[in-house]
């Protein structure tokens, strides 16, 4: 085993596992956080997140991914995911706030009633790090079906976060 990936191995390790939490937002709609510590700099991980082309990575459910249009603070995204009891399309309008450390997203069209969602990344005491949390909330617009798809999507956050971390490594050059 060649030295660096003995080192990302051993950084793997030694990260926290994430905190997840099944939560509701102010419209009573089901979702879900989760935080996480990732062995980058919060700037890094931001750049990370905000860069859709490395979506499918990140979410290897996304079937089809377009990019509708796009400013350096705000694009519109349109889906298409395999979200196991379904394969909805919709259209994300996401939003980049550099100084608050966040990106957000809400549903502008598409198959489900209501997403919206925040990825906020801050940086943690030692600058090579940081903690990220994920909120999202969906609506699927069929009663008793969202909290069965917060389910799903609870039971795929470890893998999600891993996803993140590894990317992370890769966009710091550890792998």
């Amino acid at each position: 085993m060649g030295l660096l990936l003995h080192v990302f191995l051993a950084t793997l390790a030694a990260s926290t596992p994430p905190t997840i939490t099944p939560v509701s937002d102010a419209d009573d709609t089901p979702g879900v956080r989760a935080t996480f510590d990732v062995e980058a700099p919060a700037s890094v991980v931001l750049d990370l997140l905000w860069d859709v082309s490395r979506f499918q990575r990140i979410f290897p459910d996304i079937m089809a991914l377009h990019v509708l249009t796009e400013t350096p603070t705000q694009v519109d995204v349109s889906f298409t995911v395999d979200a196991v009891v379904a394969k909805p399309s919709y259209t994300l309008r996401r939003r980049l706030d550099l100084e608050r450390g966040e990106i957000s997203w809400f549903s502008v069209a598409g198959d489900l009633k209501r997403v919206v969602g925040k990825w906020t990344v801050r940086p943690a005491s030692d600058a090579r790090r940081c903690v990220v949390i994920y909120e999202s909330f969906v609506d699927i617009g069929i009663v008793g079906i969202s909290t069965v798809y917060r389910n799903i999507v609870t039971s795929k956050l470890h893998q999600m976060v891993e996803r993140v971390r590894v990317a992370a490594a890769d966009a710091v050059g550890i792998r």
